[in-house]
C-alpha cells in the first residue's frame, strides 16, 4: 500500500492520497504498518454504503469552506478538489481511495471519470492480489493443525547468527517433545493425538508474547524462541508448561506429559540459530532419559538442574 500511494502521488502530481478501508473486510486482518494515520483511515462496517459511495466507482468533488467531504479533517482544508474511488465490488466495497489537488478544477464533477473508474478497478485488484499472495505465503509457513509456524518458517533463519534475527538481545530456546507420543497415539487414536499436539501448542503460547516464534518441528516436537528472556523467566515458562500439560486430562483418565530442554545464547559468541536449538534439543533428551515430565537446562548453562513438572 505504501508503494502504491507513493507511486500515485508522484506519477499524477497529487497533493493528497489516502485510503479509507473497511475494518470488517479482508483488509482488516492485513498488516499496514508502513502507512501513517494520514495515509490510512479505518472505517466501520457499512460506513462506505452509508456515505453513498457504493453507488458508483468514481466521484469527483469540488471543495470549498461551504462544501467539503465528511471524511476529510482540518489538515485537508487546502484541497480544492478530490476524486473518491470505490474499491472492490460495488455491492460489497472494501475501501475508498481518495486522490486530491489544491486545484479546484483538477477533479471537477463535469469531467469524464472513465480513467478514474479504470484506476479504481486496477487499485482494487492490486490490493486484493497482494493480500491473497501474503495469505498464501503465511499459509506455507504455518502448521495447519496447531496454527504455530512449521519447519519451513525456520529454514531461512536456521544458519543465521542470532543477532541477525533478534538483534543484540539474549535469546532463550525451549525444545519440547511429547513423552511416549507414539504409544499414546496408537492406543487412543490419531484424533486424540492431534488434540494433544494442539493442547501442547496452546500451553506453550500461554506464557509467552504473541511475537515469540513457536515452531512445530515435525511430529510431536516444538521449538519456542524467546528473545530478551532472562534465565529465570525461561525456567518459569518451562516449569509452568510441564505442569499445565501434565494436568490436562485426556479420555479414559489418560494424561500426556512433555520433556523440555532449555538453552541460552552465549555472551562470548554470536551463535547460529541452529546451534541454540541443537543445545536445547540435547537438554530435552536428558529430560527424557531422566523419566520425562520435566525440563532440563542445556549443559552450557551452569545451573543445569531439572524440574519434576
Amino acid at each position: 500500500c505504501f508503494t502504491l500511494l507513493r507511486g500515485l502521488r508522484s506519477s499524477f502530481e497529487l497533493d493528497f492520497v489516502r485510503f479509507w478501508l473497511d475494518r470488517s473486510s479482508f483488509m482488516g486482518g492485513h498488516k499496514l504498518d508502513a502507512l501513517s494515520d494520514r495515509d490510512l483511515v479505518w472505517v466501520e462496517k457499512g460506513e462506505i454504503k452509508q456515505m453513498g459511495l457504493s453507488r458508483k466507482q468514481a466521484w469527483l468533488v469540488q471543495l470549498s469552506p461551504e462544501s467539503s467531504f465528511e471524511w476529510l479533517d482540518a489538515q485537508d482544508q487546502h484541497l480544492g478538489s478530490i476524486a473518491l474511488l470505490t474499491l472492490g465490488d460495488l455491492n460489497k466495497p472494501f475501501g475508498v481511495l481518495g486522490v486530491g489537488s489544491v486545484d479546484r478544477d483538477r477533479f471537477a464533477p463535469d469531467q469524464s471519470s472513465d480513467f478514474l473508474q479504470h484506476l479504481s478497478q486496477v487499485v482494487g485488484m492490486t490490493l486484493e492480489h497482494a493480500v491473497a499472495r501474503e495469505h498464501l505465503a503465511r499459509l506455507s509457513v504455518t502448521d495447519t493443525l496447531t496454527g504455530s509456524h512449521n519447519r519451513r518458517f525456520l529454514q531461512p533463519h536456521s544458519h543465521q547468527p542470532l543477532s541477525q534475527w533478534f538483534g543484540k538481545t539474549k535469546v532463550a530456546c525451549l525444545y519440547a517433545d511429547v513423552d511416549h507420543f507414539k504409544l499414546l497415539n496408537d492406543r487412543l487414536g490419531a484424533e486424540v493425538g492431534d488434540d494433544v499436539l494442539s493442547m501442547v501448542s496452546n500451553v506453550l503460547r500461554l506464557h509467552v508474547r504473541a511475537n515469540d516464534p513457536l515452531i512445530r518441528m515435525g511430529g510431536d516436537e516444538f521449538v519456542l524462541l524467546l528473545p530478551g528472556c532472562s534465565e529465570e523467566k525461561a525456567r518459569e515458562i518451562a516449569s509452568k508448561s510441564v505442569f499445565t500439560i501434565a494436568s490436562h486430562a485426556l479420555q479414559q483418565d489418560e494424561k500426556s506429559t512433555v520433556s523440555i530442554g532449555v538453552s541460552f545464547s552465549s555472551d562470548e559468541k554470536d551463535m547460529a540459530v541452529k546451534d541454540l536449538i541443537a543445545a536445547a534439543d540435547q537438554a530435552m533428551y536428558v529430560a527424557k532419559a531422566l523419566g520425562g515430565n520435566r525440563f532440563e537446562m542445556a549443559e552450557s548453562d551452569d545451573g543445569g538442574s531439572g524440574d519434576e513438572g
